[in-house]
């Protein structure tokens, strides 16, 4: 006699455990190229949408035939679901922030649409280990622009900026407030020197002034930190004793992307990063995840445990906490930090939206906007 024939049941389980093997082991995959290839992390949300959407037209090659929730569904529907969603939930959760960031972890608040302005994300945040990096490393912090130097070079810096309006007159602009940026502050700057999240990371330094010209010189191993305040637009020249700095050793942002132009750094802040940041969400965040993470395994859960509990008429069961809860697992991955395993719970939402809906449409609005919320309200705060 032969093996006996699998059941249904068996059949399911080893699917279940065959996509969350394949997107976890894939996103640790993906985590590991952008570790090794820093300048790949831009990238990377493009091949794990790519994963989310694949695996299950790979185990299920006809999803009809499946009692999946993979359709975006109805446009209206999909509006008026998430609409009512949002005006539920997104007053409180800027309330309970609000609480959490004033009350608990003492931040201050600036609720300035100013704030909204943003430089560009090649430039932004600063790179893994700045301090130990062979290249001269260029980054901005909101209205902080930072420049760190290798401990062998001695940079020469200029930083150009608007003209300020009349009636200061149409001269030159008045270089904003600059400081030296030191990887190993001394007894004498560790009074103003702003605490590092990181040994790694560089700090601000005491007060520096230009040369006439308008260039600034710090000591050998040391950068400077230029305070830009509601600056919208500047150009920075760094060069060293050979020169402008060549573009290889020119590394941005915390992606260290090469910079384009031999010693040259320009960029201008604006409110258009909004629109992009939504449509990104949208199309590569909030519906690759939502179609493998609520569309997909969460229906095929509920076919495996059942759903045995109504929960405001919808009936659920562990498939709505299992998907979230693989969903958070998933997230720390590629950009770690322990705080990233709080989307279990907006993961709860999405999945009772996708339950009542039987499709996508509200839980990708809702999911999507959410995210564009969150990096609103987190810039209104120090």
């Amino acid at each position: 006699m032969g093996p006996p024939e699998a059941t249904p049941d068996a059949h399911l389980r080893r699917e279940l455990i065959k996509a969350l093997a394949i997107v976890f082991g894939g996103t640790f995959l993906l985590a590991i190229i952008q570790w090794v290839l820093p300048f790949t992390a831009g990238f990377m949300q493009v091949g794990l949408a790519l994963l989310l959407l694949e695996v299950p037209l790979r185990l299920l090659p006809d999803l009809r035939a499946a009692p999946l929730w993979t359709r975006i569904g109805p446009i209206g529907r999909g509006l008026r679901l998430g609409g009512l969603t949002i005006l539920v939930v997104f007053p409180l959760f800027v309330g309970g922030f609000h609480l959490v960031y004033t009350n608990v972890l003492d931040r201050p608040v600036d609720w300035d649409l100013h704030r909204l302005a943003r430089w560009s994300e090649d430039l932004e945040f600063a790179p893994a280990a700045a301090c130990t990096r062979r290249e001269v490393s260029v980054w901005t912090q909101e209205g902080q622009l930072w420049v760190a130097s290798p401990a062998d070079a001695q940079l020469v810096v200029r930083l150009a900026v608007p003209a300020s309006p009349p009636p200061s007159g149409d001269g030159p602009a008045r270089p904003p407030p600059a400081r030296h940026v030191l990887c190993k502050p001394t007894a004498a700057d560790a009074s103003s020197a702003a605490p590092s999240p990181s040994t790694s990371l560089p700090v601000v330094g005491k007060p520096i002034l230009p040369d006439s010209d308008g260039t600034y010189r710090p000591p050998r191993g040391q950068g400077v930190f230029f305070s830009l305040g509601e600056i919208d637009r500047f150009t920075l020249h760094l060069a060293d004793q050979r020169g402008p700095i060549p573009a290889e050793r020119l590394r941005l942002g915390h992606r260290s992307v090469p910079a384009s132009d031999a010693g040259l750094v320009e960029d201008t802040r604006s409110y258009w990063w909004l629109l992009a940041y939504l449509l990104i969400h949208l199309g590569l965040v909030a519906y690759p995840e939502e179609y493998f993470f609520r569309g997909y395994l969460q229906p095929r859960l509920d076919q495996r445990f059942g759903t045995p509990v109504r929960l405001l008429g919808v009936p659920v069961g562990r498939g709505l906490l299992l998907s979230a809860l693989a969903f958070a697992l998933l997230h720390p991955i590629l950009i770690p930090g322990p705080h990233r395993l709080l989307v279990f719970f907006p993961a709860l939402l999405f999945g009772w939206l996708a339950a009542r809906q039987k499709e996508l449409g509200a839980a990708i609005l809702v999911h999507a906007l959410s995210n564009v919320l969150l990096a609103v309200v987190s810039r209104m705060y120090g």
